[in-house]
């Protein structure tokens, strides 16, 4: 999202737009286990690529699971898209939105000098479900996701490459909400917002709801 003459891009990360936390890893988990039968590590930071295709392909090399991997991501998939739509069913597929962050997309992509996209490290299929949840039309947004690479560093940059359509940039400034986020910026040398309590930065907000500061960050 950026700038005055020479426009900028900001995709934004799985968790910094939606209240999604307290469920998603939790059924990812459960995807796995019911499908492939053996235990996983919870605990997201300790994987190569914190992406659902990215720890997926870890768990099965950790597990010495012997099989052809693009028919156990399709397995696993399918089932946590099913447990995933179950839990939104059950809530009238609404999910609370992190504070602001609908406007703040909304304001940012009517805006002529922004291009704005969504860079998620989970499956498309489920980050489409989520951004349904709290209002944004996925279809309206420039999305990359974990169907589209393991690494999220390959998924931001496409994420741009979609935004831009051939266009140059001298920016480009990414939201996130964890550590990996943060990380993934500085390797693309692009600036970086963190968003919520679980990412330490220079530069972070509580939420989307103070757009005037917000603002003035994308400005300098």
């Amino acid at each position: 999202m950026a700038g005055q003459a020479r426009r900028r891009v900001t995709p934004h990360a799985h968790g910094t737009l939606v209240e999604s936390e307290d469920f998603d890893g939790i059924l990812y988990a459960q995807a796995i286990r019911n499908v492939l039968k053996i235990d996983v590590d919870e605990d997201w930071s300790g994987y190569r690529h914190q992406t659902d295709s990215g720890i997926l392909n870890e768990v099965l090399e950790r597990g010495g699971v012997e099989l052809d991997r693009s028919a156990a991501n399709a397995s696993v998939k399918s089932e946590f898209v099913t447990l995933v739509a179950a839990y939104l069913a059950d809530r009238g597929n609404r999910l609370p939105e992190v504070p602001g962050a609908r406007a703040f997309v909304d304001r940012l992509s009517a805006h002529p000098a922004f291009h704005v996209a969504v860079a998620t490290g989970g499956w498309k299929e489920t980050a489409a479900m989520k951004l349904r949840a709290v209002g944004l039309d996925p279809d309206a947004l420039n999305v990359a996701s974990g169907s589209d690479a393991e690494s999220r560093v390959e998924i931001m940059r496409t994420a741009a490459r979609r935004a831009l359509a051939g266009r140059r940039v001298d920016r480009k400034t990414y939201f996130g909400n964890r550590p990996w986020d943060r990380d993934a910026s500085r390797q693309l040398d692009w600036d970086f917002v963190g968003i919520g309590p679980d990412v330490e930065h220079t530069t972070r907000f509580n939420d989307f709801l103070d757009h005037e500061s917000i603002a003035r960050v994308l400005a300098r």
